[in-house]
């Protein structure tokens, strides 16, 4: 009798036991549902067949359906700038998403795709996955169009209730410096105390990495011509030039670039600072100011012999537009790992590939005194 009593009051325990694990389970399941019966059918599926060391796992993964992004955008409706006009939009949308704690993706798909050029580093995947672009199904978008508009970018609330989960902007917004100075507080230690130059650089290689297409053909360049050993020794072995006119052989677009009939006189200022067997790189727009330096350096011209344009006037060709976009991606890194830097100030393509060099020195802004004239100023960064 008391062994039969011992068993039922067993039975009892385990009853009540049970009931209390599926009436506390209730509200999860009930709540999980209300926001999204698919996956919580899919987990709830998978649990079963699984130990119980797999739901963290999967519930990690539930709470991520509520993750929102910060798209830069440049595609076919607008205008985007040049090179330098996107790489400034692209480092202030990192930032701000630093800031908002928002994914940050990157759409740009003209002239061409830039994912053959640039892939993301495994800290920032900047790429959607098919699993996030099932997730935007049903999410609210929105695209802003900032394009020659820095102020609302200092103060827009990306997490307000009234901004969409997938928020696309497009900007090339000048002011990354001064967003990361307001934002201080919310952004990580290397961001923080720093000049425009470091902003740049920290935020550029933490999210951009550039293709073996592309570090193929700058590593063509660099290994080409004949390094003199002199030269080398003076720290000054290659000396590179950006000389952006604006008067390209394909088009002309207002800008008021580094004057045509002024390169004779850099050609004498090369001459005088540095080695006289220098190995020389000068990227241009501009046919005739090419032929002058291959005519005047000879086998110490080592590039580039690309056509640059301007990306959003060349949408119509896209064959040369792409080439010239893949050009530019060359090139920029090329200066970027010049010894000496000479590069026109208004042009951010030059700007940021200064910005990009493993040490700062030996870099000279042209300074535009009058239509032939010009100066050199040394830069100092921090």
């Amino acid at each position: 009798m008391a062994t039969k009593k011992s068993l039922c009051w067993y039975v009892s325990m385990v009853s009540i036991i049970i009931s209390m694990v599926v009436w506390n389970s209730k509200p999860f399941i009930t709540e999980s549902i209300s926001r999204n019966p698919v996956d919580i059918r899919n987990a709830m599926s998978h649990v079963k067949k699984e130990n119980s060391q797999n739901v963290l796992p999967i519930l990690n993964k539930q709470k991520k359906i509520n993750e929102k992004y910060l798209v830069y955008l440049c595609d076919e409706k607008r205008d985007c700038g040049g090179w330098g006009d996107r790489q400034r939009g692209i480092v202030s949308l990192f930032i701000l998403s630093l800031v908002w704690k928002r994914t940050l993706k990157i759409l740009i798909s003209t002239p061409c795709d830039i994912k053959p050029y640039y892939k993301p580093t495994k800290e920032y995947n900047w790429i959607f996955t098919e699993e996030e672009l099932k997730r935007l199904r049903g999410k609210r978008n929105k695209t802003l169009d900032f394009m020659g508009i820095d102020e609302p970018l200092f103060d827009i609330n990306l997490n307000s209730s009234e901004i969409a989960d997938v928020l696309y902007i497009r900007t090339n917004c000048y002011h990354f410096l001064p967003i990361a100075q307001k934002y201080a507080k919310f952004l990580p230690a290397y961001l923080k105390n720093k000049g425009r130059a470091s902003v740049f650089r920290e935020s550029w290689n933490r999210i951009m990495i550039p293709t073996d297409k592309v570090l193929s053909e700058v590593m063509k360049i660099e290994s080409s011509g004949v390094i003199n050993s002199d030269a080398k020794k003076s720290g000054k072995e290659l000396v590179c030039a950006h000389l952006r006119t604006g008067l390209t052989e394909n088009l002309y677009y207002d800008y008021s670039g580094f004057p045509p009939v002024a390169v004779t006189k850099l050609w004498n200022y090369i001459d005088g600072h540095f080695h006289n067997k220098s190995r020389i790189f000068v990227a241009t727009d501009h046919l005739g100011i090419r032929k002058s330096a291959i005519s005047k350096y000879g086998t110490r011209y080592i590039g580039s012999y690309a056509s640059n344009v301007h990306p959003d006037s060349m949408r119509s060709n896209l064959t040369l537009a792409c080439r010239s976009q893949e050009s530019a991606y060359v090139d920029q890194l090329m200066l970027s790992k010049c010894d000496v830097l000479i590069y026109y100030r208004k042009s951010g393509f030059s700007i940021h590939a200064s910005y990009l060099k493993t040490e700062w020195r030996n870099i000279y802004s042209i300074m535009k005194n009058g239509k032939s004239t010009f100066s050199l100023e040394e830069a100092h960064y921090n």
